[in-house]
């Protein structure tokens, strides 16, 4: 008779084959990561940095009050955008890993965006614009765009002929500003010209 003495398990075999894993493996439970901060906010979600602890990669979990604070057509709202982030494959989108429900709670695990928001990035954007000024406005920096009021490229930094194309490409009116064949042949002309120095 094969019996083991109470609160002791069985010993597990030293190996066991690997199943392949699966795209959610492990994404299933909370238990699994370790949350470090809240770093964003929405009407019915908080999404927080946090760490997958199977591989110990950096992850956004997206925790939303699926029943308590939507209805029912928020509900299949948020339903039909895991969906769409499902089937998006682009270097440039937030990568989707997992969801589930737990403690009341969709909880859906995407790639981290260690840049911040959208918000942050046109921050980040418009400070770096030759666009931008002091103590200006989204609005205000759309508009000087939008006139093509800007200060012209340094000399010190870009040639005579990169000026002058750049002056006529951020034109307000399209009909003034050069077709590509344009731009291109003087790409050709400033590659040939740098490579020839």
């Amino acid at each position: 008779m094969d019996t083991q003495p109470q609160g002791r398990q069985a010993a597990v075999p030293v190996f066991q084959p690997q199943k392949p894993l699966q795209p959610d493996m492990g994404h299933n439970a909370l238990a699994n990561f370790h949350i470090e901060k809240k770093i964003g906010r929405g009407q019915f979600s908080e999404v927080y940095r946090a760490r997958y602890l199977l591989d110990n990669t950096s992850v956004a979990l997206k925790k939303v009050q699926i029943f308590d604070l939507m209805d029912a057509k928020a509900r299949q709202d948020c339903i039909k955008e895991i969906d769409l982030l499902k089937q998006l494959n682009h270097p440039n989108v937030i990568k989707y890993h997992a969801s589930f429900i737990e403690d009341n709670e969709l909880n859906i695990v995407l790639e981290l965006a260690d840049a911040g928001d959208l918000s942050q990035m046109i921050k980040m954007a418009a400070l770096q614009s030759p666009f931008y000024g002091d103590k200006m406005n989204l609005y205000s920096l759309c508009k000087k765009i939008e006139q093509c009021d800007y200060p012209p490229l340094p000399s010190d930094h870009y040639s005579q002929e990169l000026r002058k194309l750049v002056d006529m490409c951020i034109n307000p009116d399209p009909e003034k500003r050069p077709d590509i064949t344009y731009v291109y042949d003087i790409a050709k002309h400033m590659q040939h010209m740098t490579q020839g120095s």
